[in-house]
C-alpha cells in the first residue's frame, strides 16, 4: 500500500501549542477543519474545490489515513494536512482563539447507547471549545441519519448561548455526496443537517499549550520496589494512569515502563525508561513513543519516580 506522508501532520514533534497555522501552510489562508475524515472522499473533492482554503483533518483510523493520503495524492492536493487524533482533543489543542473558519463533521458514530453517551463528540463541551477556536461568525456544519443525534446536537449548541442555530435541514441539496450518504439515500434514509454560526466566545481550559517540556525525573531509588508498580493504578482528579508492563533491559541497568493515562477523556498509550547512570537513577519519557505533555503525562512520570524512591 502507497504511503504520502506529506499529508499526514504530527503535532508531538512539534515545540509549541497551540500550533502555528500560517507557519505550517506558509500562508495565511482561512483554515476549515473536517473532524473525522474517513477514506478521505470528502477531503479530496473540498480541497480541490476550495483551493483558498486550508483543510485540516482529524481522525483516529490508521487506516482511514493511508487511504485519505491516496485520495488526496490522486487530484495532486497541495492545501491539506491529516493528523490521527482525537477530534476534541485535537480542536482543543492545536488551535488558537478564534483561528478556525469553519468545521464540518460527515455523519459521526452516534453512539446510540445511554451508556455510550459520554463518547458522543457534540457535547456541551464541545460547542464550548468551538465557541473560542472559531473566528466570529464562522461556521459548524454537521450532517448525520439520526434525527435524534441531529436535535440533541442542536440543543446542546443552543444552550451555550454562543451560537446563532439555524433550522435543521431535512434531505438538503448539497454538491458532492459521500459513498456513505450515498448508501443510506438508497436504502430510504433520511439525511439532516445542522448549522451553526459563531455570536459570540466562552472560555476553555486547554490540557497543553506554550513551549513542550520534557517531563523527566532523577533520583535514588529501592530497587525492589520496581517488582511491584506493574498495573498499580493512579488517580488525581481528572488525571489517571496505569502501569501496564515493566520490562527490563539484559545486562543493563535499564527498565522501559509501559503507561496508560488519561486526561478527562483522552488516552495515551506510551514508554517511560528508568536506568542508573553513575549514583543516580533517572525516569523519562521514551522519545520513541512521544506523546502529548499531558498533565496526567507529566504527573505519571513524578509520581513513579516518588513510589520508586
Amino acid at each position: 500500500m502507497e504511503f504520502y506522508p506529506e499529508y499526514e501532520l504530527k503535532p508531538q514533534l512539534f515545540s509549541e501549542f497551540p500550533l502555528d497555522w500560517s507557519e505550517i501552510f506558509g500562508n495565511q489562508k482561512p483554515i476549515h477543519v473536517e473532524i473525522g475524515f474517513g477514506n478521505g472522499e470528502f477531503a479530496s473533492y473540498y480541497c480541490n474545490k476550495n483551493p483558498q482554503i486550508n483543510y485540516v483533518g482529524l481522525e483516529l483510523s490508521i487506516t482511514s489515513m493511508i487511504k485519505a493520503q491516496k485520495k488526496l495524492k490522486s487530484k495532486n492536493i497541495k492545501n491539506a494536512k491529516l493528523i490521527l487524533v482525537d477530534g476534541k482533543f485535537g480542536l482543543r489543542e492545536f488551535f488558537d482563539n478564534e483561528t478556525i473558519e469553519k468545521v464540518i463533521m460527515n455523519f459521526p458514530i452516534p453512539w446510540y447507547k445511554n451508556s455510550h453517551a459520554n463518547r458522543r463528540i457534540v457535547l456541551k463541551e464541545f460547542f464550548e471549545v468551538l465557541s473560542v477556536v472559531l473566528k466570529k461568525d464562522g461556521y459548524f456544519e454537521l450532517l448525520s441519519d439520526q434525527e435524534w443525534y441531529i436535535i440533541e446536537s442542536r440543543n446542546n449548541a443552543e444552550t451555550t448561548g454562543f451560537f446563532k442555530v439555524f433550522p435543521v435541514e431535512k434531505n438538503p441539496l448539497r454538491e458532492f455526496i459521500t459513498r456513505y450518504e450515498r448508501k443510506w439515500i438508497n436504502f430510504g434514509r433520511n439525511i439532516y443537517r445542522l448549522t451553526i454560526q459563531k455570536k459570540s466566545s466562552g472560555n476553555i481550559e486547554r490540557l497543553i499549550g506554550g513551549v513542550k517540556e520534557m517531563p523527566h525525573a532523577k533520583g535514588k531509588i529501592t530497587i525492589e520496589k520496581i517488582n511491584y508498580i506493574n498495573e498499580m493504578v493512579f488517580k488525581d482528579y481528572e488525571k489517571t494512569f496505569v502501569v501496564k508492563g515493566v520490562y527490563k533491559k539484559l545486562e543493563k541497568d535499564e527498565y522501559i515502563i509501559k503507561v496508560i493515562s488519561s486526561d478527562r477523556d483522552f488516552v495515551q498509550h506510551y514508554f517511560l525508561i528508568l536506568y542508573n547512570k553513575g549514583n543516580e537513577w533517572t525516569l523519562k519519557l521514551d522519545s520513541e513513543s512521544n506523546p502529548y505533555r499531558t498533565p496526567a503525562v507529566k504527573w505519571s512520570v513524578k509520581k513513579l519516580m516518588e513510589v520508586l524512591s
